[in-house]
């Protein structure tokens, strides 16, 4: 009939309406993403961003088959790709291959011949050799066990004169070096991190957190009476949360005090914090959030995971974010958000690596979420990586394309700017790098370009000032001689 379309256009159109709602935006976020992406300029104002990371399968208990995770606390993605949970409330170790695929549970091991369990476990450790070091809280014990899960040693409450009368020995987070030191955070410990030798004896405390001195709590102090300064807050050190060890042996943590100058440290061997700050703004989270009300205040995070690289990333368990920063402290990308569905969060309490993917712990809704890379976080990550290995050509190549997905995000031309500087193209370099905010790159750049226009232009300004100067004698000598024959 005339006037109706053909069937095979309606087919058509159809068809392109269907595969427009499940086809991915390729613009570096997801058309089913469920949080938006955004970071901070260098003014400190939330700018929008495509979604570097999105969410893909979870994993739980019942998923997997063993009945369902019980308040799990902690994660830990061992070299060779093994995933280990720790199920807190049914007190056991699960084990998943890279696949995560169920391998199998430890619930408790031969001590001394006698059978023994966990209670309570809170986090774990595992080693390029796959021995695990379990925060065995309820039973005030770090737990060591071989890859086979064989009783290797027990670190339980230390004895030490540094410690105060009564001490209570309840580790939730434990890391190791390749020395096979132990660190411990323990809870309600606030003079730092607890160290252990390598055959489990207390040598100290490592990285004290400092108190912010506060002119405001002191003048209230000074006027209060006895039963008010009772009542306010003491000026104690905040206890740590957690951490997290790079291939160097440098400790990564985490505090519980939001407020605090530094909520993420990077401590050498001897607990001094030399974590690199050179982003537009301290290592932090959140530089924008409301005040009062339900997830009000800066950023508390609860767990860290680094990279060989230097780039690590903290789980915020006050608004369900992750926060990803690069060595020099750069904040390269934001995601996540506190929710019910596929990719939010009720109460994260763990972050690791699995390669590309970011793993993130739910204890509230029993799971966990697989987070996999967008277009433009996969772009970010390799330049990233390629800058470390001080391959900057080749991540400057990476950068321009990641310009293509997001024209705001600075740290891209940053990375430019520091190729162009290392090819000796220092005009283009100042370029970038006043693009990307960076006065120091800029400096640098800019002072090396000065130098190439002196080199270049010197030789002919020195030879037009040689002239000049020799004109302007001769005119001198020449009008000399003609006021002389006037006078003669």
């Amino acid at each position: 009939m005339k006037g109706l379309m053909p069937l095979s256009f309606i087919r058509i159109v159809v068809l392109t309406f269907v595969l427009a709602l499940i086809v991915p935006i390729e613009n570096g976020a997801y058309a089913k993403s469920p949080y938006e992406g955004y970071g901070y300029s260098y003014w400190g104002k939330t700018i929008p961003a495509p979604v570097a990371y999105k969410p893909g399968r979870t994993v739980s208990g019942g998923s997997l088959g063993i009945g369902h995770f019980n308040q799990p606390r902690d994660l830990f993605v061992a070299r060779d790709g093994s995933i280990y949970v720790v199920d807190t409330g049914n007190a056991r170790i699960v084990v998943l291959n890279a696949a995560f695929e169920f391998v199998r549970e430890i619930t408790g091991f031969d001590n001394r011949r006698k059978a023994d369990n966990f209670n309570s476990p809170n986090g774990i450790f595992v080693t390029d050799d796959n021995d695990m070091y379990i925060a065995d809280t309820g039973n005030s014990r770090v737990v060591h066990l071989d890859a086979a899960g064989k009783l290797a040693g027990l670190i339980e409450t230390p004895k030490s004169e540094v410690l105060t009368a009564g001490f209570v020995f309840l580790p939730i987070k434990v890391a190791v070096d390749k020395a096979k030191r132990v660190y411990v955070v323990a809870q309600g410990t606030f003079d730092g991190i607890m160290e252990f030798d390598a055959d489990g004896r207390f040598t100290g405390f490592t990285g004290t957190n400092r108190v912010r001195f506060s002119m405001v709590d002191y003048f209230w102090k000074m006027i209060a009476t006895q039963e008010q300064r009772d009542r306010m807050q003491l000026f104690i050190p905040t206890e740590y949360t957690n951490l997290d060890i790079d291939p160097n042996g440098f400790l990564y943590t985490t505090n519980s005090d939001a407020n605090t100058a530094s909520p993420i440290k990077r401590l050498n061997p001897t607990g001094i914090d030399v974590l690199r700050k050179e982003g537009y703004a301290v290592p932090s989270g959140d530089l924008k959030y409301i005040r009062f009300g339900e997830a009000s205040g800066p950023s508390l995070f609860t767990d860290i995971a680094v990279r060989d690289n230097g780039v690590y990333s903290a789980l915020d368990v006050r608004r369900g974010k992750i926060f990803t920063y690069d060595w020099d402290g750069n904040l390269l990308y934001i995601f996540g958000k506190l929710g019910n569905q596929k990719g939010t969060f009720h109460t994260p309490a763990a972050i690791d690596y699995a390669g590309d993917s970011i793993l993130v712990l739910d204890r509230a809704l029993n799971r966990i979420t697989v987070f996999e890379t967008t277009p433009i976080g996969r772009l970010i990550n390799q330049a990233v990586d390629l800058h470390f290995k001080g391959k900057d050509e080749q991540s400057a190549e990476l950068w321009n394309k990641v310009i293509e997905y997001d024209a705001n995000y600075d740290i891209a031309y940053t990375g430019i700017s520091k190729a162009k500087l290392r090819s000796g193209m220092n005009r283009q370099a100042a370029e970038y790098a006043g693009l990307g905010m960076d006065k120091g790159y800029y400096s640098k750049a800019f002072q090396r370009y000065r130098k190439d226009v002196m080199r270049e232009y010197f030789g002919t300004a020195m030879s037009l000032a040689f002239v000049l100067a020799l004109g302007v004698l001769v005119l001198r000598a020449i009008r000399r001689k003609k006021g002389g024959e006037r006078r003669a």
